[in-house]
């Protein structure tokens, strides 16, 4: 994994390989290391396989180091060079090495290609072994040294040549084509690219709190442009541009943003705003954004193939038009989330019909109102591209069937192109495809659960790792309830912290943030089973089915009980007329009616009740800024600015004399403890840092981390600290390649 100039030494006429340090390190750690996706070596003579943190290393990836190790040789330089590691990785997985022979003639065309056939791409494309390399150096059949191009039923580096000049006049026409095809939406097949699987590094891809179950990632129509969801420096999400054809990316101006859809024509953005999670506009390259009609949804909208803008809304139950500035509302069939049109009526749907976060892959005709099934086996979402229907199942595996549009049929089976795509719990693949066959997706590093102390030390809760979420401590804090996706969807489970075993909770394949009851006998927790939200009780360890207690399609969150048990606190959306994200209350033993207690228009969010249910902390964006507060829950009181420089995430302690907080401000995420008195009245008395929050998950509209009853310890959710997009080339030459060497 290591081999370089500074590792190979010379004794007595023989090179000899020294430091296995890297090697070593792997096989100690049991395979730890290269689970999380870490990238290990040095980045001018690291493979692209090695660049983007591939958990299966094989030896041809040594080859293609000794490879760069004889270019630096015989050229003086590394086939790679730049200012930083990242512009050099960006070139081993986007660019080709310069020919050798341009720079010194003298070398022979057999030790040229043998040279470059080391550095190709794919490990599939180099030497199996270093002894076949050191054969084609030392004279082997030049044949051997070149892999045909697409289609191409000669070998040799002159028709390799023709078919690559053939290919970038290809592409020039494809950027005319574009031009002036304007506005044009359909799916005919554009000009194929190169075939290449490569890594975009982006630390803060993915975003946080509500990004969690937001859409993150879009392709421009011609595959050339990423854009996806990340945090920024000042803890928000934003959008970033990555073009393929430069070496970083870019953040968005004005694209405080969420679900972002790229236009037909290239030019604008569909997404939500991250400050009210209002429907937006933006051109691509950045501006003011456009309020569009309420009630549009860019995280499930598609365009007909005529420029028609269409979504599906929450419960998947009723689709909407935007026509001018209004919206036109279809009552569906039944519940099917949209994906992608085909025509200008056809459209790809994932049909959803007990609200779980999978399902069946169809589609729907507008025209006839007739739904026909596409796939049976449950998948997160679907695409269509450049030939195949591009779809993710349940546990995370990107497949691609073949797909005749003409027919609208699917026509053979379907081959593994990923595994562990990155998805919400309610059940977004974080994939998007382009008209000419470009895949880009987001591989999910595992979370881990982790017990943090007040001094920031950390130790993993369980070794298991998951995309976890909400985790909420029992009562008697020996239990931890979470929820996560699994093969069946996503539920809650439970976590043993006397012998770490997880048990499974709720049975839904869509139950998720739980709350456990004052007494800690049951659990409630929200659910999309009939297809509105709802909140349901039940008694972990029995065969009895969950209660169902309220449902409403205004509900966010449900499940902070007072200690009498007879209310709960909930999130809702537009409680009162003109109100925003709102607070509010169930009483009844969480059966209502909604009875509103902060709710106005702005953001309210992350409600959090002191132990003695006294007083709520909140985060609202008020100000301008999301700031916590405090106030009274049981007179209409004015509420109390606690944290200083943006906060959210409130949580009280046990004693009900701390709150903590997430910074939100400038700097470094950290979590704060205030310290507040009472009598005679509300204040805050001081404020102090506890530990870096950086690498930790959070969550909207609920906080996303908890403390134990004793005050003592934290429960959290890590994220993996290097993150990656990964995009696809040519897709259909990617599969036939993989067939070819399957067939071998």
């Amino acid at each position: 994994r290591d081999v370089k100039p500074e590792n190979i030494l010379l004794h007595d006429g023989q090179a000899l390989v020294a430091d296995f340090g890297i090697a070593l390190a792997v096989s100690t750690a049991g395979g730890r290391m290269t689970e999380t996706g870490m990238s290990l070596g040095t980045p001018h003579y690291m493979s692209p396989e090695q660049a983007m943190g591939e958990r299966e290393i094989t030896g041809r990836t040594d080859v293609y180091a000794l490879g760069a190790v004889l270019y630096e040789m015989l050229t003086g330089e590394p086939p790679f060079t730049g200012p930083t590691a990242q512009a050099i990785v960006a070139k081993v997985m986007t660019e080709r090495p310069a020919p050798i022979r341009k720079r010194r003639e003298r070398v022979p065309p057999a030790v040229e290609a043998a040279v470059l056939t080391a550095l190709e791409k794919l490990p599939a494309d180099r030497f199996a072994t270093a002894g076949e390399f050191a054969q084609a150096l030392e004279g082997g059949s030049l044949a051997t040294l070149v892999v045909p191009a697409a289609g191409a039923g000669t070998s040799g580096r002159k028709s390799g040549w023709l078919l690559a000049a053939g290919g970038a006049c290809l592409l020039a026409l494809a950027g005319v084509g574009g031009f002036v095809a304007g506005r044009r939406t359909g799916l005919a097949e554009a000009p194929a690219l190169a075939p290449s699987r490569l890594a975009l590094f982006a630390p803060s891809v993915g975003g946080q709190g509500q990004a969690a179950t937001s859409r993150q990632l879009a392709l421009s129509p011609d595959g050339s442009t990423v854009v996806y969801v990340a945090v920024s420096a000042r803890g928000n999400n934003v959008l970033m541009r990555q073009r393929l054809d430069e070496a970083e990316a870019t953040q968005i101006p004005g694209g405080e943003a969420l679900d972002p859809q790229i236009s037909p024509d290239g030019r604008w953005l569909l997404a939500t705003s991250d400050d009210d999670s209002r429907p937006i506009r933006l051109p691509i390259d950045g501006g003011a954004p456009q309020a569009l009609p309420g009630g549009v949804s860019p995280q499930a909208s598609a365009w007909t193939a005529n420029g028609e803008l269409w979504f599906s809304q929450r419960a998947s139950l009723t689709w909407g038009r935007m026509v001018g500035d209004s919206v036109r509302l279809l009552e569906t069939p039944s519940a099917m989330r949209l994906q992608q049109f085909l025509d200008d009526h056809t459209a790809l749907v994932v049909r959803r019909p007990t609200g779980t976060s999978t399902g069946p892959c169809a589609l729907f005709d507008l025209r006839t109102r007739t739904i026909s099934q596409l796939l049976a086996v449950p998948i997160q979402e679907a695409r269509y591209t450049a030939g195949y229907l591009v779809y993710v199942t349940a546990d995370g595996g990107m497949q691609a069937a073949p797909f005749d549009l003409a027919s609208k049929r699917v026509t053979g089976p379907a081959v593994p192109l990923a595994a562990n795509v990155s998805s919400s719990g309610t059940g977004i693949a974080q994939f998007a495809v382009s008209r000419n066959g470009v895949v880009a997706y987001i591989p999910e590093e595992p979370r881990s659960l982790v017990l943090v102390d007040r001094t920031g030390a950390a130790r993993p809760a369980t070794p298991v790792r998951r995309n976890f979420h909400a985790p909420r401590f029992s009562p008697d804090g020996r239990r931890l309830s979470l929820d996560f996706t699994s093969n069946d969807g996503r539920d809650v489970w439970l976590l043993s912290l006397d012998d770490g075993t997880l048990s499974r909770a709720t049975f839904d394949g869509d139950g998720h943030d739980a709350n456990w009851t004052p007494e800690g006998q049951f659990i409630t927790y929200l659910s999309l089973r009939r297809g509105t939200v709802g909140l349901y009780r039940t008694r972990p360890g029995t065969a009895a089915p969950a209660e169902s207690l309220f449902a409403s399609s205004q509900i966010g969150y449900a499940g902070l009980w007072l200690p009498d048990r007879t209310t709960m606190v909930v999130t809702g959306v537009e409680l009162r007329p003109g109100s925003g994200n709102d607070i509010a209350l169930l009483r009844n033993g969480g059966r209502g009616p909604i009875e509103p207690v902060v709710a106005t228009p702005y953001t309210e969010w992350h409600p959090s009740v002191s132990p003695d249910g006294r007083w709520i902390a909140f985060d609202s964006d008020q100000s301008g800024q999301t700031q916590v507060y405090v106030r009274s829950l049981q007179a209409d009181a004015t509420p109390v600015q606690v944290s200083q420089d943006g906060g959210i995430e409130p949580l009280w302690a046990p004693d009900g004399r701390e709150l903590f907080y997430r910074r939100s401000g400038e700097g470094e995420p950290v979590l704060i403890a205030a310290e507040l008195r009472f009598a005679p009245e509300l204040q805050v008395v001081s404020r102090r840092v506890l530990f870096g929050v950086a690498d930790i998950v959070g969550a909207s509209p609920h906080v996303n981390y908890d403390i134990s009853p004793d005050g003592k310890t934290f429960a959290m959710v890590r994220r993996s600290p290097a993150t990656r997009i990964v995009v696809l080339q040519n897709l259909p030459e990617l599969i036939r390649r993989s067939r070819d060497v399957v067939s071998r």
